[in-house]
C-alpha cells in the first residue's frame, strides 16, 4: 500500500468526484483512477462505486476511511517531528486553556524552553473543554490545560496542580473587607454565570445553600472580571487568575470548592521536539517534591 493511493483515496471521499479529486491530487485522472483500483486490489473489495453519475462510498470504503485517514495524519506528524529535529523546520507549541485557566500556569516552562528553542512559537487557544478536545483530536491543538474531570479516555492526563475558589467582587463593595466569604454571605447577591469562567458559580447554585440572583454571561473570565467592576454582580473564579485594580478576591471557605487541573495530550499521537519537552518540564514540575 503507497502513502500516495491513500492520500488519493481521503480526497476523493471528501470530493465524491474524480475530477476534482484529481486536480486537487494534482494528478491526471487515469492516474488518480488506477490508484484507487489498486488500492482496491490490496484491501480485497470495492471501496466507492458510482450510481447515476454520483461516487459513494462502499461500506468497505465507510469502514476503512477513518484508518486510512489517520494513516495520512501521522506520517503528517512524523514528517513535522523529522524536520524539527533535524532543524528544517520552525518549532510550534499549541496549547489549549480550559475555563477560567490562566496561561501563567505554564508561562515558565513555555520560557524555560523558549530559552532552549530560541525559534519556537507559542499559541494559546481558550474554549470550553468540548471544543479544545476536539482541536486536540483534529491535530488542530497539541495538548491543553483542562479541568480534571469527565476527560475522554483517549487523552491521557497528568494533574498539575488545585484550584480553589474565590470570590471577585469590587473594591467598594459592602463585602470586600471581609477576609473570607461563605455562601450565607452571598445572599441575594447578583451572581456571575458563565459557560468559560471555571464552573464553581453553577456548582453553588446546585449546593442550594443561599438564594442568589442569576445573570448569565457570554466571554471569557476576563470580560466577568470586566462586568465585575461595572457593577453587575460578583463572580466565583479560581485563585490563580490575576485581576486589575478596583477588584478584590476573597477565598470562599463554605462551601469549599476546589478543582484540579491537568495537562492533557491525545494518546498515542508523536510529538514534536518542543511538544515533548513542553510535557516532560510540566510533569517534572508536576511532581517536584513540595
Amino acid at each position: 500500500m503507497e502513502l500516495h493511493q491513500v492520500r488519493y483515496f481521503v480526497a476523493l471521499c471528501r470530493t465524491l468526484n474524480f475530477t476534482r479529486a484529481a486536480t486537487e491530487c494534482n494528478v491526471t485522472q487515469p492516474a488518480l483512477t488506477r490508484a484507487i483500483q489498486k488500492l482496491e486490489e490490496e484491501l480485497g473489495g470495492a471501496l466507492l462505486y458510482r450510481d447515476r453519475g454520483m461516487t459513494q462510498l462502499t461500506p468497505l470504503g465507510r469502514i476503512t476511511l477513518p484508518h486510512l485517514s489517520g494513516m495520512l495524519a501521522a506520517a503528517a506528524t512524523a514528517r513535522r517531528v523529522a524536520d524539527e529535529a533535524l532543524g528544517r523546520q520552525q518549532m510550534h507549541l499549541r496549547v489549549g486553556l480550559g475555563p477560567a485557566i490562566s496561561a501563567a500556569r505554564v508561562a515558565d516552562v513555555v520560557g524555560r524552553l523558549a530559552r532552549h528553542c530560541p525559534t519556537l512559537d507559542v499559541h494559546f487557544e481558550e474554549g470550553t473543554t468540548p471544543g479544545l478536545v476536539e482541536a486536540m483530536l483534529g491535530d488542530a491543538l497539541d495538548c491543553a490545560l483542562l479541568p480534571d474531570a469527565d476527560l475522554p479516555e483517549r487523552l491521557h492526563r497528568w494533574r498539575l496542580c488545585e484550584e480553589c475558589c474565590v470570590v471577585l467582587l469590587p473594591a467598594a463593595h459592602r463585602l470586600a473587607a471581609r477576609d473570607t466569604l461563605t455562601a450565607a454571605d452571598l445572599e441575594g447577591e447578583t451572581l456571575l454565570v458563565g459557560q468559560r469562567c471555571g464552573g464553581f458559580a453553577l456548582r453553588m447554585i446546585e449546593a442550594g445553600d443561599a438564594s442568589f440572583t442569576v445573570r448569565r454571561c457570554g466571554g471569557s473570565w476576563v470580560q466577568m472580571l470586566d462586568l465585575v467592576a461595572a457593577g453587575l454582580g460578583v463572580a466565583l473564579l479560581p485563585d490563580a487568575l490575576v485581576i486589575g485594580p478596583g477588584l478584590v478576591s476573597r477565598p470562599l471557605v463554605a462551601p469549599e470548592l476546589r478543582r484540579g487541573v491537568a495537562l492533557t495530550v491525545v494518546a498515542g499521537r508523536p510529538q514534536g521536539t518542543a511538544v515533548a519537552q513542553f510535557v516532560k518540564l510540566c510533569r517534572a514540575r508536576a511532581f517536584a517534591p513540595a
